[in-house]
């Protein structure tokens, strides 16, 4: 496959928020995202720490209850993981015994995944540690910049999600006219 030429790269909306007569990266929503993640993922492995967890962990066990996932394949596809990623968690997970593997009575190819007694108790607390984290991070926000925030964070998600279904469904049509 033959790189594309770079001097073919144009700005497609010029009249988007972003061009590239003033684009500074510490202005992109992209940066500003990837910075709060950090130092939010930081503060909460910090935090975590004492009880051996980590983020990825915790974010991975709400997943796990929050979307009622119960197969590795369901996480994958929720915490957006591969399925090697996926099985090193669980496997470190399996070992700290928060969850365990079991196979389904209703179909034995399906191994469902399952809290342990101790894993309910911390997926019940570890909230707690995000919470306070969150809260003291957004102690100067008020009540509507945090709802605008989440709103507009909440749009943006959706807008990316809509991009991908139609470039799914996009490539799915270039696909079929190549046949």
């Amino acid at each position: 496959m033959t790189p594309k030429n770079i001097l073919d790269l144009a700005v497609e909306n010029p009249d988007g928020p972003y061009n590239l007569a003033d684009y500074q990266q510490n202005e992109s929503i992209g940066y500003l995202l990837k910075r709060c993640f950090g130092f939010l993922t930081t503060a909460i492995d910090k935090q975590l720490a004492p009880y051996d967890l980590t983020h990825p962990q915790f974010a991975f066990l709400m997943t796990l209850k929050q979307q009622n996932c119960s197969t590795a394949a369901e996480l994958a596809r929720e915490t957006n993981l591969d399925t090697g990623a996926t099985t090193r968690m669980l496997d470190r997970l399996e070992t700290k015994e928060i969850i365990r593997r079991e196979r389904s009575l209703e179909d034995r190819r399906v191994i469902k995944i399952v809290l342990t007694e101790y894993g309910r108790l911390v997926v019940e607390k570890m909230p707690v540690i995000a919470i306070n984290v969150l809260n003291r991070r957004l102690q100067n926000f008020d009540d509507d910049e945090i709802s605008t925030l989440k709103r507009l964070l909440t749009k943006l998600i959706n807008e990316a999600d809509a991009i991908a279904l139609a470039d799914a469904a996009q490539n799915d049509n270039d696909e079929e006219d190549k046949q």
